[in-house]
């Protein structure tokens, strides 16, 4: 055993058995993988607040897509020095309901279905939102959305089923990692949305938000490893992230509408070295509504 695998197996050893908990800066590479996950479960609107009657109920289905990380984007183990495995789902989905109330509030609720995809599941993953409109104009409106989310996931990204087909403490399974893991991110946050949207004489009407979220995030560490079992806890220190959107409502009839949008999240991480890549997160959504 090289020197370098005993070192690594030493830093392991004290990080498993003398620290349950560790706190790391929001753009440390830890930090940068929880908020760029949290990012794709982000609590935004799926069409600009509007004007409805007491009652109105609605449900709509929305599913977005998740950017692929380089091998280099996933080296935020120790600090940037060890691989984790981030590439789960591609896509994220959530269902959603809501009913408006006095004031031209509307009320919201989603939840994401707790569906596996490549050993990574949605955990009791919540949102809550209000919103209403506060200025309608002939050709333009502007609406404000209060939003947050709760709960998170839970996902094989210490020990993969990739990483566990090699031997204990090769260079390709350097923690020793002897079983897939189950390492659970909490994505809470709460944030609110200013949107702007454009009225014309068609069905199809463009609109752009703006979104700052302040970020609580953390991954509980559950890994089976051949010195023993990794529990540990590591904390992001509270962060602010903004993220523009652009969208596209379209209206089938009545009853239907059409919701396409992309969102931009920038991210700053610090590293310990240079990869010249792109740490910020863009997406694209598609959502249905059915207006009852």
């Amino acid at each position: 055993m090289n020197i370098n695998k005993i070192t690594l197996i030493s830093i392991l050893f004290l990080t498993c058995f003398s620290h349950s908990s560790q706190k790391v800066n929001f753009d440390s590479p830890e930090g940068w993988a929880m908020a760029f996950m949290t990012s794709s479960a982000q609590n935004l609107g799926q069409r600009p607040p509007h004007s409805e009657d007491i009652g109105d109920l609605s449900i709509s289905a929305e599913i977005s897509s998740i950017p692929h990380l380089t091998r280099e984007q996933q080296r935020v183990g120790f600090s940037g020095f060890k691989d984790e495995d981030l590439n789960k789902s591609p896509v994220f989905g959530k269902i959603r309901a809501n009913i408006a109330l006095p004031w031209d509030l509307n009320a919201e609720i989603s939840w994401t279905p707790p569906v596996k995809i490549d050993d990574s599941k949605p955990e009791d993953l919540w949102g809550f939102a209000l919103s209403r409109p506060i200025l309608d104009r002939q050709n333009i409106s502007v609406g404000l959305r209060i939003f947050l989310l709760r709960g998170g996931a839970i996902a094989s990204v210490t020990c993969s089923k990739d990483i566990i087909n090699f031997d204990p403490y090769s260079s390709q399974n350097p923690v020793g990692c002897i079983s897939k893991s189950d390492d659970e991110i909490q994505m809470d946050h709460e944030g609110a949305e200013l949107f702007l949207s454009f009225k014309n004489s068609s069905n199809l009407s463009p609109w752009i938000s703006f979104a700052s979220s302040n970020l609580d995030n953390s991954v509980k560490i559950n890994a089976p490893l051949e010195l023993g079992r990794q529990i540990l806890k590591i904390s992001s220190r509270n962060g602010t992230i903004q993220t523009l959107t652009l969208g596209l409502s379209y209206n089938l009839n009545e009853k239907w509408n059409m919701n396409f949008a992309s969102s931009y999240t920038p991210h700053d991480v610090r590293r310990p070295n240079d990869i010249s890549g792109n740490d910020n997160f863009w997406n694209f959504r598609v959502g249905v509504t059915f207006d009852w």
